[in-house]
């Protein structure tokens, strides 16, 4: 009986392991049956920490309890190799390319765990649980909360920020779980000795936690900064290539206007005037979407735009553009909606046939701006539209990095709390599709 209370406890900590992991490590969003293998090895992982080997006329291995009330190893030995264990699991079961992001999530899985597993004993503790009670409760606790965590958008925002990389991600995803497995290390993985000091552990936890929240933000702020330089560097340069072209052409509209006052001075009557001037004005006005471009207040979206244009013109399709709202008043930076037009965009030019329409509109909608990008193709119902935003979910038949584009608009969305807006629309007796956003 011992040993199956044993055994369940360590299913416990294997399960809130299992989650955390999947949770921070798989890109996509649908369960398969390779990912049920992940929970077998993490409950042999979890329970070799604690075995016990004793040698007399036979050898006998038994499961130690004391010391494993808060997680599943009784020494700092034990956790390390738990921990060593975890990242060579997750370096091979969810294969990135990079090592160093593959530690980070290993470091954040830990942080999360840790820090979750501490906290539920914490509570119960003070709660006054019994320690029949406290052992139990707390992993149950442990799992339903990392388990709960599934339904917010916390998992995502981990593994958007390990995909950044650099040291500050290493030093924000592994400051908490080092903290904490000093500290139990220190109190020798006592329950008791761990409340008794609860209350500078907290003050640990807080001061860190605050430290990372400083380091998060101007790290967030040097990304978008860098995102910004690289932005500008590569739209820009189109923007004053446009520019170029417009200046170029007042020269001949200058030389069209006096030829039009030559030949109005010089007509005998007024049907030729009418004539002349019809023919000196033929093709000089400036193309619609060029007009829409040099009005964005932003050169970088306009150089996107104008980039996005003469794609969707080389495969044969037609973009047109109503911008009427400001990029730069709103809270999302340009940089944020250089990501969500492009999304939009690919997205359409690539589901559009040749010889169709697509038609962007930006207007202001309250406090809001409202983005809409149309493109011809079949009706969908609203659970096929949402079924879409889901990470990992394509209906390209290459998905091997595919899923993620309208997965990251929400994302956008959520950060800034915006809305998705989806529908169907009849243009020219035809459907459309729309896909757009509302950021404040």
């Amino acid at each position: 009986m011992n040993f199956m209370f044993q055994f369940v406890q360590a299913g416990l900590d294997a399960g809130a392991l299992a989650v955390c992991c999947e949770a921070i490590f798989q890109k996509r969003s649908e369960v398969k049956a390779k990912d049920l293998l992940l929970f077998p090895v993490l409950l042999v992982l979890c329970i070799v920490p604690r075995m016990n080997f004793t040698a007399n006329e036979r050898v006998i291995a038994t499961l130690l309890t004391h010391g494993s009330e808060i997680v599943p190893a009784n020494s700092i030995a034990g956790l390390l190799f738990l921990l060593f264990s975890v990242l060579l699991l997750n370096s091979i079961f969810f294969r990135w390319r990079d090592n160093g992001d593959v530690l980070s999530g290993t470091m954040a899985v830990f942080s999360l765990y840790l820090f979750v597993r501490c906290l539920c004993v914490a509570v119960l503790a003070v709660c006054g649980a019994s320690e029949a009670g406290l052992i139990p409760g707390s992993r149950v606790l442990t799992l339903a909360l990392v388990l709960l965590l599934l339904c917010t958008p916390f998992y995502g925002q981990i593994q958007q920020l390990l995909q950044t990389g650099g040291v500050t991600v290493g030093i924000v995803s592994s400051d908490i779980a080092i903290l904490l497995m000093a500290a139990l290390s220190v109190l020798s993985f006592h329950v008791d000795r761990f409340v008794s000091y609860l209350w500078l552990i907290s003050v640990l936890l807080l001061a860190l936690l605050l430290l990372d929240s400083i380091l998060l933000f101007l790290h967030r702020r040097r990304m978008q900064e860098r995102k910004r330089i690289h932005m500008i560097e590569q739209y820009v340069p189109i923007v004053e290539e446009l520019i170029s072209q417009v200046r170029a052409r007042q020269h001949e509209f200058q030389n069209r206007m006096l030829a039009i006052d030559a030949a109005v001075a010089s007509a005998d009557t007024l049907e030729e005037a009418k004539r002349e001037v019809a023919a000196l004005t033929d093709g000089i006005a400036i193309n619609p979407n060029d007009r829409e471009l040099l009005s964005c207040d932003s050169k970088i979206i306009a150089g996107m735009l104008f980039g996005k244009i003469k794609q969707a013109e080389a495969v044969g399709i037609h973009i047109e553009l109503q911008l009427h709202g400001l990029f730069k008043k709103t809270a999302a930076p340009e940089t944020e909606w250089i990501e969500v037009i492009g999304i939009l965009l690919d997205n359409a030019i690539e589901a559009s046939p040749k010889g169709s329409t697509i038609f962007i509109a930006g207007r202001k909608n309250g406090a809001y701006l409202e983005l809409l990008v149309s493109n011809p193709a079949p009706a969908m119902t609203n659970t096929e539209f949402m079924a879409l935003f889901r990470k990992g979910f394509t209906t390209k038949s290459s998905q091997e990095g595919r899923g993620y584009g309208l997965y990251n608009i929400l994302c956008i969305t959520e950060r800034y709390h915006g809305k998705i807006l989806t529908r169907n629309e009849r243009i020219s007796e035809e459907n459309y599709v729309v896909f757009g956003v509302l950021l404040p």
